[in-house]
């Protein structure tokens, strides 16, 4: 039985999109497939589709990518599965679901690519033959995590390569992994290449905000930073959570005493300090060739006091920069808000309006079982 009340669509004049979720493949399948074929017209020129579905499908990824080759008549897909997909307004989590746009370009204007292969080998024949004629604006990639070969590596090759703005994202789910470029692939990294023919505006928001000045890593390998500024990255760090407590509270935190009872039990927290206890921190390292002040955010996974280390959910060398920065609810919000509104701003004042045809939307994992997506 299709839900048809988390069903939506959207159309434009080169793009449509359709997502629904349901009790299988079919009939989720159909149902997205039927909104398309309603949104788009007769024999439309659409030839291009972006392809995502929910984890609960990953064994049949196979056949809906046949099924929508078939139905559409579109030859060249791009997408991966996910815990969590959404669509225009709707978000599916834990059910079996799928999310779809097509869309319409020159063909000469892009190049589908699988990266074949354990060994994530560049692009084949045909993709180099491409750059030898088009200068590429935009790589837009899917890539698995667990792949034998770390992704971060051919993503650095993929950019010597194209030249290219690198974007996109990592599949997720609790079965396999699967991604979509050309057929349904497994432990690889693909995507597409669009020219510089193709109008594409990117932005990131991290829903962080900095809690302190920019440091510099003068003592760090692997994901553990020993030093920082010269001096141990606990003691930074400690400094940099009481520079924001005091900014949340008007009160040096060190002053500041709890009973047992507070500590076991959160209801118990004064409502003053609350805000204290919202949240999370984070490590987060400047985006190299952003012109947007970007930031890519990494867990804290470790704290030595001993040795007054902190270990990171990223590698890191001696030289680098990182800024600690908290995200809450508030943040999140308010930095999506800002990150929309400063693209809407870009865009007109580079091309004096703002008026896009389509969309793609990608999201940390985590906010899929957050309040703030």
């Amino acid at each position: 039985m299709i839900r048809e009340v988390s069903m939506s669509q959207f159309t434009s004049a080169q793009f449509a999109s359709a997502s629904a979720s349901g009790t299988d493949w079919r009939d989720t399948s159909k149902a997205v497939l039927e909104k398309l074929q309603e949104a788009r017209p007769a024999n439309g020129p659409h030839n291009f589709g972006f392809l995502y579905i929910s984890d609960y499908l990953a064994e049949d990824a196979a056949s809906i990518l046949n099924l929508f080759r078939s139905v559409l008549n579109i030859e060249n897909w791009v997408g991966c599965t996910g815990v969590g997909i959404c669509g225009n307004g709707v978000e599916y989590i834990d059910q079996p679901a799928i999310s779809a746009m097509i869309c319409h370009f020159d063909e000469s204007d892009f190049c589908v690519f699988p990266l074949a292969g354990p060994d994530m080998a560049l692009p084949g024949r045909n993709v180099r033959s491409w750059l030898e004629h088009n200068d590429p604006m935009l790589v837009y990639i899917h890539a698995d995590p667990q792949a034998k070969t770390d992704p971060s590596h051919t993503l650095q090759q993929l950019d010597t390569l194209t030249g290219g703005y690198v974007t996109g994202g990592v599949s997720s789910a609790r079965t396999k992994h699967v991604q979509f470029a050309g057929n349904a692939v497994e432990g690889s990294v693909t995507g597409v290449v669009f020219s510089q023919d193709i109008p594409v505006a990117t932005a990131l928001s991290q829903g962080c905000t900095p809690i302190g000045n920019a440091h510099t890593i003068t003592r760090g390998a692997e994901n553990i930073i020993w030093e920082l500024d010269g001096e141990k990255a606990v003691t930074v760090f400690e400094n940099d959570l009481r520079i924001m407590a005091m900014k949340k509270i008007d009160r040096d935190p060190d002053h500041i005493v709890l009973d047992s009872e507070v500590l076991e039990n959160a209801e118990a927290v004064p409502e003053e300090f609350k805000s204290l206890f919202k949240g999370e921190i984070h490590a987060a390292f400047p985006v190299s060739q952003s012109d947007q002040n970007d930031l890519l955010v990494r867990s804290i996974t470790g704290l030595d006091p001993r040795e007054g280390s902190l270990s990171v959910g990223q590698s890191v060398s001696t030289g680098e920069s990182v800024i600690f920065v908290h995200r809450d609810e508030e943040t999140l919000e308010k930095d999506l808000c800002a990150m929309l509104m400063g693209l809407r701003e870009r865009v007109k004042r580079q091309t004096g309006t703002f008026a896009p045809k389509g969309a793609l939307y990608v999201s940390c994992l985590a906010r899929a079982f957050s309040d703030k997506g």
